[in-house]
Parts: C-alpha cells; structure tokens; sequence
C-alpha cells in the first residue's frame, strides 16, 4: 500500500465510487433492517454485528444472478421464519428497509465538497453499485436530507445499477462496462470503495483503488490492507492531500 500523498491524479479522468458505504451511511441501516425481519418472522433477537458478518460471509459466497432472493430464502431456512416464500420475503425487506432510507441515510462527511471540487477540475464522475435503481431513485426523489445536500442523479455524469451489471463484485465487470463506454483504459481511472469485495473488484480489473474508511468493514480491515493501492479515514484527508 502506498502513502495518498503519492496519488497523482494528473493522469486521472474517470472517478468511480461505489455507493453504500462509500459515498453514504447505509450499511448499518441494513443491519437495522434484518435485525427487524429475523425478530418479525422469527421471534429471535440477533447481535447486530453477527447479522453484518453472516450476510457478508453469504453475499461473498454466493453467485446467484438474484442475490436478494437467494439471500431471503437463506433467512427462511436459518431462522424457520413464519414467512416461506422466498418472493414474498424479499418484497417485505424492500419495503422495510426503503422506510429507513427516505429518513435515516446521508452522505458521509466531505462528500458534496469532493464531487462539486472533482467537477469543477474537469474529472468524469460514475456511480457503480449494486444499489437497485428503485433504491436509488429513493435517495434522489424521495430523501430529503440527501436532496438538500446534492441530487445524486445530477451529480454523476454516469450511474450504472445492480439491474445493468451480470456479475457482483469482486468481479470487475461493471469496471470494465465503465472502461469501454469510455473507452478507457485503467491508468485513466480511480476508484472509491470501502468494502474488501469493493476493492478486490477494483484489483480485478487492474484500476487504482482509494480505500475510504467504513467502520462496518473492520471485520475485514487486515485483508482490505493488505491489497488497496492507497486509504484515507475522510474525504477530507483525501482532500487535504490530494487536492
């Protein structure tokens, strides 16, 4: 890993960053929310880090093309829920879960100052996450506390959604879909992520990656060390040392 003062972004054209985690707080609303379903549905009360850790370790296993169903039917059968039908349990974690973010989420610290700098120096901005465009879409029509602060579908010059990507991370390739709109190659882009998948796909497809830290991946702090090109604690050291 090298030190961030030794970024240079003068080569740089495209900056991507993932979402959750990243860009806003959300992981722990996740939490909330399956802390929620497992005590609704099956009487249970669940540590909340044991609920982050046992999703993470299923969502990085698992290859489903469906990877929200195929973890609502990973619940029902864990947790003997009331509910059995896998569809139907996954449209109820939406909705529990869309409630929390029209009120609860909000960009990280230093974030809108970041996008307007990186604008206005000239850098195409992309989103690339595996957010739904109807998740997303809340953060932008529907969250006031975001709306106020910046409009995410104004902010990014491209967004690409879970529903245009095959393959999740750590799988490189919603990087490569960016590389060849832009008919880039990977020394022209950087990368945003927090999570080790985030940044192993970034890895995968050979692009510079700024590790931004999230405290919901400290469970796989070591790993994230041991492979990121470069981290920062805020967007405001970032900043202060590259901008």
């Amino acid at each position: 890993m090298k030190n961030i003062n030794e970024l240079n972004l003068k080569d740089k054209k495209i900056i991507i960053f993932d979402l959750d985690g990243t860009l806003i707080d959300s992981i722990g609303i996740w939490n909330m929310t399956d802390y929620k379903l497992i005590y609704n549905y099956s009487g249970k009360e669940m540590d909340l880090d044991f609920i982050q850790a046992d999703r993470d370790r299923f969502l990085q296993s698992n290859a489903s093309s469906d990877i929200y169903v195929a973890y609502s039917e990973y619940l029902i059968n864990k947790y003997d829920f009331s509910v059995k039908d896998k569809l139907e349990l996954t449209e109820i974690r939406k909705n529990i879960g869309n409630e929390v973010l029209r009120s609860e989420v909000g960009f990280k610290p230093g974030v809108t100052t970041l996008i307007k700098k990186l604008k206005e120096m000239g850098y195409t901005l992309v989103l690339a996450t595996v957010t739904t465009q109807s998740q997303l879409e809340i953060y932008y029509k529907e969250n006031k506390k975001m709306i106020d602060e910046m409009n995410i579908k104004d902010a990014f010059d491209l967004i690409i959604t879970k529903e245009q990507v095959n393959n999740k991370k750590p799988d490189p390739e919603v990087y490569h879909i960016i590389m060849d709109y832009y008919k880039a190659n990977p020394d022209e882009c950087l990368i945003f992520e927090d999570s080790y998948t985030g940044v192993m796909a970034a890895r995968n497809a050979g692009i510079e990656v700024v590790n931004i830290y999230d405290k919901y991946a400290d469970i796989d702090r070591e790993k994230i060390d041991a492979i990121t090109d470069y981290k920062v604690d805020s967007y405001e050291e970032f900043m202060n040392s590259c901008l």
